[in-house]
């Protein structure tokens, strides 16, 4: 008989996690499809203003590459809960913590990869309008980006895009323990923030994160939510069967 006593389970966590990402590798065609459309959503512009009636002035920015990526996220997280792709986890001797730890660790990947396409597009978009507008016509504060700021931003992007992944796998694993928590926890929190930003006009969750300065204090933030939200659906999902 064989023993399988000396698999550890950060041994059994590593081998799910670089079977997932080579499993799930066409998981960057739809990221690349997402912020080829963000890309070109960008090119209208966040904004316009004119200066005498004479001048105009249009703002662009890559924000809406990221806020594409970060629904990417979010869809792609909560799709790794469903049947066909949680059962794929059983090809291996494996038990619910090692899956949750290799597929949380599949999102950090994924989060940084997402991260760092997404602020290349951001570049790329500066390149096209250097060309397409006359680079004469434009403004040339923050339109060249340092390479501090585009490491940074790379940074705090991938934070932001582990948090709403996790966010949406938290979702999509008590979906899978009832479907009514599919509607539930998606309208708490949805009235909830309606409920903030009539009160407060504003919604602390969001400038809990949003409105944070420094970058260790941000990580840290991000770190203790994303392993409460991992706690919670581990300590839920504890007493689930295998397979249903």
């Amino acid at each position: 008989m064989m023993s399988l006593t000396n698999a550890s389970l950060l041994d059994v966590a590593k081998k799910q996690l670089a079977f997932k990402v080579r499993a799930y590798y066409g998981t960057f065609t739809s990221l690349a499809t997402v912020q080829a459309i963000a890309l070109l959503f960008s090119f209208n512009g966040v904004g316009q203003s004119s200066i005498g009636g004479n001048i105009s002035i249009s703002s662009y920015s890559g924000s809406i590459i990221f806020v594409f990526t970060a629904f990417w996220a979010f869809i792609t997280a909560t799709t790794l809960t469903t049947k066909p792709y949680y059962y794929i986890d059983f090809s291996f001797v494996t038990n619910r913590l090692s899956s949750h730890l290799s597929t949380v660790g599949m999102l950090v990947v994924y989060s940084f990869i997402a991260s760092l396409t997404s602020a290349f597009a951001g570049i790329l978009l500066r390149v096209i309008l250097y060309f397409k507008e006359n680079s004469a016509k434009i403004i040339g504060d923050h339109f060249f980006l340092p390479l501090s700021d585009l490491l940074v931003g790379i940074y705090v992007g991938t934070l932001y895009l582990l948090l709403f992944a996790t966010l949406g796998y938290f979702i999509g694993m008590f979906t899978q323990i009832h479907k009514l928590f599919g509607f539930v926890i998606p309208a708490l929190l949805i009235g909830w923030a309606i409920y903030e930003v009539s009160a407060n006009e504003t919604i602390s969750s969001l400038t809990f994160f949003f409105n944070e300065t420094s970058i260790l204090v941000f990580t840290i933030k991000v770190v203790v939510t994303v392993a409460v939200m991992v706690w919670i659906v581990i300590a839920a999902t504890n007493r689930l069967e295998v397979r249903k």
